[in-house]
């Protein structure tokens, strides 16, 4: 089971990085030529109505072959509910593909450059929204209870999924250097994405919150006044949107700037992270047996496999996020995790007791439960003995609790278990609303006002 969930997990973010940048890739090809084209396996017409009733079939949508726009989607989207193999997936996967043959080692240079060109992006953004917030506009609800637009199905599942990295860490640990710490590796990365997080997204929401997409109900207030508008499924979509779509306007050197980090962010964000995952999946499969050609076929190619069918299907990014978070990265980046760590302190708990019984010291009593107290049995051992080889390398020993808090065994025990149990439990409510509140209808409407 944990590792259905461990390739469930990671094959879902890397099926997600891969719409997202293809997507972003194709508004990137119509920004520089006018138009990106694909091959249309599913052709046939969309039809959108505008807010007066009146219909027209989008243009292109029922040809094999299609050039257009994908930045100007006011008469609606031409591969929306098709299959299409477009520009932008193919420039994409000769961008990732030949990464995943390499180890994580050699991607570390890529890795940092797209770091460093991550961070002005999400500056920019910042920005961005700040100054297009409407000091008349009033302030977002802690809780969006409209009974159209208000959804909070959608909001655990992209939390979670926000922390899939999870699973690439045990890579990572058999990567780093000795002397690098895990734990302030660990805390100073996740606390840095958190404030990102809060930075781009409360300022999006307090600047957009009436035309951005929710992540179930697919739809946006805007939508509701007005049904033909195409709610943009994420600030990458509303920064890139031309002509009657777009959400915002500025002078023509911010517009180009933005413009411009918005192309470039699934490049040095999104495409340079698609390799990392493929290359976790291909380790987790050969150290469980499997040939070479096989864990490259399922870790690299596997999820292009996946993605393309599902490149222009309605919402599919909120969904797949968070149907896949709320089953896989809940089982495999949380509960498993927490699962080990309380087997190993019952394990390092039972050693101890051992150890104290083979060095004459008797049993050790049920109230000496701290792993410090297990230490500081065998302190003269240690003292008399060698230093560990972790110490003499260099090696940061790790410690999920600090030592200075002196907790029992149990007291970990039964924090695991609260963690554990509030997750599962938080999920299954989240899955049982999604289904409630979801909107799952197809038809040529909601197929022409597919986001990208």
């Amino acid at each position: 089971a944990a590792q259905v969930g461990l390739n469930g997990a990671l094959q879902s973010l890397n099926v997600v990085s891969i719409i997202q940048s293809a997507q972003v890739m194709d508004n990137t090809i119509s920004a520089v030529f006018g138009r990106s084209c694909g091959l249309n396996v599913t052709p046939f017409a969309n039809v959108l109505t505008n807010s007066h009733g009146h219909s027209s079939i989008v243009p292109e949508s029922s040809n094999w072959v299609s050039c257009w726009d994908t930045n100007n989607l006011e008469h609606g989207n031409a591969w929306g509910c098709h299959v299409v193999f477009t520009c932008g997936l193919l420039v994409t996967a000769a961008l990732a593909l030949p990464c995943g043959r390499w180890n994580l080692d050699d991607n570390m240079k890529i890795q940092t450059a797209a770091f460093m060109l991550t961070i002005g992006c999400w500056v920019l953004w910042v920005v961005v929204s700040l100054a297009s917030i409407r000091l008349d506009g009033g302030g977002i609800p802690a809780v969006n209870t409209d009974p159209v637009t208000g959804s909070q199905a959608g909001v655990l599942g992209a939390i979670l999924f926000n922390f899939g990295f999870v699973t690439t860490v045990p890579s990572w640990i058999n990567e780093k250097r000795p002397n690098v710490s895990a734990n302030k590796s660990l805390w100073g990365a996740t606390t840095i994405c958190i404030a990102v997080f809060f930075a781009v997204g409360l300022s999006g929401a307090l600047a957009f919150h009436e035309v951005l997409q929710g992540t179930v109900t697919n739809t946006c207030a805007r939508q509701v006044q007005e049904s033909s508008y195409n709610c943009p499924n994420e600030l990458l979509q509303l920064f890139s949107a031309t002509g009657g779509s777009a959400a915002w306007s500025a002078g023509p050197i911010v517009t180009w700037l933005v413009k411009g980090s918005v192309f470039l962010f699934p490049i040095v964000a999104v495409v340079s992270s698609i390799p990392v995952f493929s290359i976790v999946v291909k380790y987790n499969m050969i150290e469980n047996g499997f040939s070479g050609r096989f864990s490259f076929f399922w870790g690299v190619i596997l999820p292009w496999i996946v993605a393309a069918p599902l490149l222009y299907m309605p919402n599919v990014l909120s969904q797949v996020i968070n149907f896949t978070s709320l089953v896989f990265v809940t089982l495999t980046d949380f509960v498993v995790p927490l699962a080990i760590y309380i087997f190993l302190l019952r394990s390092r708990q039972g050693a101890a007791r051992q150890r104290a019984l083979s060095l004459g010291r008797g049993l050790v009593e049920d109230t000496c439960e701290s792993s410090d107290c297990s230490e500081s049995r065998t302190s003269s051992t240690r003292s008399s003995a060698s230093p560990p080889v972790w110490e003499i390398q260099g090696v940061h020993e790790h410690y999920a609790f600090p030592r200075r808090l002196g907790l029992s065994v149990r007291c970990k025990a039964s924090c695991a278990f609260f963690m554990a149990g509030l997750l599962i439990a938080a999920s299954s409510m989240a899955i049982m609303i999604t289904l409630q509140d979801g909107k799952y209808r197809i038809d040529a409407q909601v197929c022409s006002l597919v986001g990208n």
